[in-house]
């Protein structure tokens, strides 16, 4: 700056006062006429817009996912599902009882002629009553289904319930993944929103000097259009990231439950370093995979289910073996001959085997139908499974891509802070332009934003891992 200061009193001085008007503009700014060791101002106020950035008690990715895990509307749906499966295997337990039922019922009879039977010269007479009262009790035992249908129904009821609950804690793993790389989304924007706002105001700071060399003519207009248009791309990439960070902000609070009225804070540094597994063999990663994937055991599950209630639906084409019963407090009861206007009780028990033709022909068509669920279900699980796979190669190539990534920026990072450093005293000592050090800064900034955002893709990488060889289910 004081050589700025020192070219533009040279520049409009006169010869035998501008030798000394420099040297007065020099020794009252000694500080700016050297090359400044050490970190500037502003390099310590990044470190400590980053500080502020992260917070102690703010939300985390865990944070996060617990939360989504709560709110979301897919497992509220799974949770649905859930308690329809088990009033299902209510209803299957409840069929197991004898169906034993009652009626009573009065009815009011017509009148007719008495009926006459003469014998032996007398003439015996049967009244035609008018009033009928019924109370009666059944009772029905299906043997044969205890034997052969009910238990694979109720087999295939307690599966399906398990079935269930597998999906609803699939679910809140789920919700609870989609929270955890929201977040990590929306803390990239928000990194990105800082750096950009502070590439800004470098710029800015660029242009002022630049215009006042311009007012007097000692830069070029070519030059200052120049910084102008880097100030509009700065402004143009700080106001689309800015809408971003809205748009991320916005996602990561339908999927966590937040409230407008909350303000979310980061309260996860990924400045710390990581320890990183090493690299596992693929097929042990997808034999455990397969074992704890919640996905792969709900299907497992459903496969279970439908063999059971194929085997139900075949049951059905045997005849079906019943225990019966019945007791009468008729008045008039109808078994009493002659019938007499009083309450009479009888009872009746038995046994009755029935079989149909229709029985047989659906119970077949409903077992084929069956069947080819099943085989649907399988196809499904082959496809998990080797979908599974590629999520853990993909993962695992995504760690060691970040690691990659996190060493290389780690180094672009140093030189662009050296070359940042360099062009900025070059500049100081006044052989170095302004475009010079816009440029310079530019590049640090784009380190910058590339050296968090492989921290970000190093998380990323390792909680997709996590998810992919289920070890992100907790106790489940």
């Amino acid at each position: 700056m004081a050589w700025i200061v020192a070219r533009l009193v040279l520049s409009s001085a006169p010869m035998t006062v501008r030798l000394s008007l420099a040297l007065l503009v020099l020794a009252a700014a000694p500080a700016f006429a050297q090359p400044v060791s050490g970190p500037r101002p502003e390099d310590l106020s990044f470190q400590k817009e980053l500080d502020a950035l992260f917070v102690g008690g703010g939300l985390t990715a865990e944070g996060a996912a617990s939360r989504a895990a709560k709110v979301s509307p897919t497992v509220a749906r799974k949770a649905a599902e859930l308690d329809a499966a088990i009033a299902q295997l209510e209803t299957v337990e409840v069929a197991e009882v004898p169906q034993i039922g009652g009626r009573a019922s009065y009815t009011r009879l017509s009148f007719v002629q008495p009926f006459v039977i003469p014998f032996m010269g007398q003439n015996f007479t049967i009244p035609s009553l008018q009033n009928q009262y019924i109370l009666q009790a059944t009772a029905a035992i299906p043997l044969s289904d205890y034997l052969v249908r009910f238990p694979h129904l109720v087999e295939t009821a307690k599966l399906g319930a398990q079935a269930a609950r597998v999906n609803q804690w699939s679910a809140e793993v789920g919700a609870a993944q989609d929270a955890r790389l929201a977040f990590y989304e929306w803390l990239r924007v928000k990194l990105s929103v800082l750096i950009a706002h502070r590439q800004l105001v470098q710029v800015q700071a660029t242009l002022t000097q630049e215009q006042a060399l311009a007012d007097v003519q000692r830069v070029s207009r070519a030059d200052l259009l120049r910084v102008q248009s880097q100030e509009a791309d700065a402004e143009r990439t700080l106001d689309q990231l800015t809408q971003l960070s809205v748009l991320r902000e916005e996602q990561l609070r339908l999927l966590i439950g937040a409230p407008d009225s909350e303000p979310l804070t980061i309260g996860e540094d990924i400045r710390k370093d990581l320890t990183v597994p090493a690299v596992a063999n693929l097929d042990e990663m997808q034999k455990q995979a397969v074992s704890k994937r919640l996905e792969i055991k709900g299907v497992d599950l459903g496969i279970k289910a439908k063999e059971s209630q194929q085997k139900a639906e075949l049951s059905n084409q045997y005849p079906r073996l019943a225990a019966v019963g019945s007791i009468d407090y008729d008045r008039p009861n109808q078994r009493v001959f002659p019938q007499v206007d009083q309450f009479r009780f009888t009872w009746a028990a038995g046994v009755q085997l029935t079989w149909t033709i229709n029985d047989l022909l659906i119970s077949r068509a409903n077992a084929k139908r069956v069947h080819a669920e099943t085989n649907e279900l399988r196809a499904d699980r082959e496809n998990l499974v080797r979908g599974t796979r590629i999520e853990l190669l993909a993962a695992q190539q995504a760690v060691q891509v970040a690691l990659h990534s996190l060493s290389s920026t780690d180094k672009g990072l140093l030189a662009a802070e050296e070359s940042y450093r360099v062009r900025r005293e070059l500049q100081d000592a006044g052989r170095a332009t302004a475009l010079e050090l816009v440029d310079a800064q530019t590049d640090l900034t784009r380190a910058q934003i590339a050296a968090l955002n492989a921290r970000i893709d190093l998380r990323l990488a390792m909680t997709q891992l996590a998810h992919a060889l289920g070890n992100d289910i907790g106790s489940k």
